[in-house]
Order: structure tokens, then sequence, then C-alpha cells
């Protein structure tokens, strides 16, 4: 199995630069990958799925001027 590393909400936050409670609010909208949830309370995210939605919005934003 490969090395999978599951972040927090608030290591998320740290690595987005933005308040937690914009990391629920993008997860919601769609504007960030689902998280993992692995018990009832427990919430993760993958993040090599977040560097790859980083990757594929930068790879938008770089077309758009063009």
């Amino acid at each position: 199995m490969a090395d999978v590393t599951l972040l927090s909400v608030r290591q998320v936050a740290d690595l987005l630069g933005v308040h937690a409670r914009s990391v629920w609010r993008l997860s919601q909208t769609g504007d960030l990958p689902a998280p993992i949830r692995l018990s009832e309370r427990v919430v993760r995210w993958r993040l090599s799925d977040l560097r790859d939605h980083l990757d594929r919005k930068a790879a938008g934003a770089n077309g758009v001027g063009r």
C-alpha cells in the first residue's frame, strides 16, 4: 500500500492559509476534495487529493489569461 498522509482540518487550513471554518465551507461547496470520515468524530483529508486538486486549479488559472 502506498504511503498516505492524512491531514486534520487545522493542518489543511494552515496549508491553504485560511481559517478552519473556510476549509469546511470550501469542502461543502466542492471547492476542495471531500474529506474521509475515519470515525464519527474523526475527519481527515488525503494530502495527495489536496495536491492534485491544487495542481488542477493552478493549471486552469494559468490558461485563463492566454
